[in-house]
């Protein structure tokens, strides 16, 4: 699509995109291992998001840790990669459990909707736009939907469950713009993972824009928004 073309369709990612968790586990997660005593550069929170961004795009290993470890054990050995990837030493299995607890008794995933959601995604629909909603959860999305006043704006919704396909395969895309009536070529892919979205819907032929309200992606190689009322400018 050319700068400047009004697309057809516009297909959007949910967690990260238009829900946004109100904390940041890459931020807490750093403040706990500087509890347990070691400290970072002002750098490290967002060199960990990134690494979560593609560690998360990676659905083969993150199906082969859940198949090795069990759902108990799972997160325990997702902290351990973290662990090594900050170039933390010691003892590994002991942190990991300190930093479980620390989450399961300090952290609370609180989803929010940005103020400027709602009504872009109103305007791009009043534009004639086709809107899509493409999450890699697995569960279908009325209900999240539903409860964060979203149900009424989408033309279709597709889960990763219900496509039996993640990003960044192409399989849940071209599900997604079968779906939207509309070619590869007429239609945008809006997400906040650049493995998964970006990667994903490049691959297919859709014009990826990337959602980057914390500057994780500095070098991402196409179109970045720091906020989705930007969108409006389409």
């Amino acid at each position: 699509m050319q700068a400047g073309d009004k697309p057809q369709a516009v297909l959007f990612d949910l967690d990260g995109t238009l829900l946004l968790d109100s904390g940041s586990p890459a931020d807490q997660f750093i403040v706990f291992c500087e509890r347990l005593g070691h400290h970072f550069d002002a750098e490290a929170p967002l060199r960990l998001e990134r690494w979560q961004h593609e560690y998360w795009s990676k659905r083969e290993q993150v199906q082969a840790d859940l198949a090795e470890h069990g759902q108990d054990n799972f997160w325990l050995c997702y902290n351990n990669y973290q662990l090594e990837f900050l170039g933390i030493q010691g003892p590994l299995h002991d942190y990991s459990l300190r930093i479980d607890l620390w989450f399961h008794e300090e952290y609370a995933y609180t989803p929010v909707v940005p103020d400027d959601v709602r009504p872009t995604l109103i305007h791009l629909r009043a534009s004639g736009i086709t809107l899509g909603l493409v999450s890699n959860r697995a569960a279908a999305l009325d209900t999240i939907t539903a409860e964060h006043g979203l149900a009424d704006l989408f033309n279709f919704t597709l889960s990763a469950g219900e496509a039996a396909s993640w990003k960044p395969h192409p399989d849940i895309f071209h599900q997604a713009l079968q779906r939207a009536g509309a070619a590869p070529e007429t239609a945008v892919y809006v997400g906040d993972n650049y493995y998964a979205d970006i990667l994903g819907a490049r691959r297919v032929g859709l014009t990826p824009i990337l959602v980057d309200r914390r500057g994780v992606f500095p070098e991402a190689d196409c179109r970045v928004i720091k906020e989705i009322g930007e969108l409006q400018k389409l």
